[in-house]
């Protein structure tokens, strides 16, 4: 239930900042800053993540092909439980990584669409209730890859809804940046 309700409010913003715009020319610019807040399904158990990502523009359109070049960083945070019979278990993940991505120019400077790569740790941790042998908490890191596709739309100068597809820190997310 909780879920739902952070996914609706996420909406219900980005709906008032839609009614709210005005004419945006802010497609990805060299020199630029752009920092802000995701919520995704994850690829495992199928629960939320609550993510953080930042990027900088360091190329202009024609110094690496038509588009532009970004690197900066991710962080994802998720958890799940599951319980069988007498016995329960949780997950959490937390992924932090650096990105580059490689973004597309458009005549329509509202729109700025993206492909990219992450590298990045993961640390994950386990906690288990058996009812016959105990607690066990076990919990492990290791380097992991992700992807993805995304697209930003700018509501104004500054503000922008973001929509992404992908593997490794999650497979869809959603939210919304700032530039700055």
């Amino acid at each position: 239930m909780k879920q739902n309700f952070s996914i609706k409010t996420l909406l219900a913003v980005l709906f008032i900042i839609g009614l709210t715009t005005q004419n945006a020319s802010a497609q990805f610019i060299n020199g630029q800053n752009y920092a802000g807040a995701h919520v995704g399904l994850s690829g495992v158990g199928s629960s939320l993540t609550l993510g953080l990502d930042y990027e900088r523009a360091i190329t202009n359109p024609g110094e690496v092909g038509p588009g532009i070049i970004g690197i900066g960083g991710m962080f994802d945070y998720f958890s799940y439980s599951e319980k069988y019979f007498a016995d329960a278990g949780s997950w959490t993940y937390i992924n932090f990584g650096i990105s580059g991505m490689y973004h597309f120019v458009f005549d329509n400077k509202k729109l700025d669409p993206f492909l990219g790569f992450v590298i990045g740790y993961e640390v994950a941790s386990w906690k288990w209730n058996n009812a016959y042998y105990g607690n066990y908490s076990p919990s492990a890191g290791g380097f992991t890859i992700g992807g993805s596709a995304g697209i930003r739309y700018f509501f104004n100068d500054n503000w922008a809804a973001q929509a992404r597809v992908g593997f490794g820190f999650y497979i869809l997310a959603v939210g919304v940046d700032y530039k700055f």
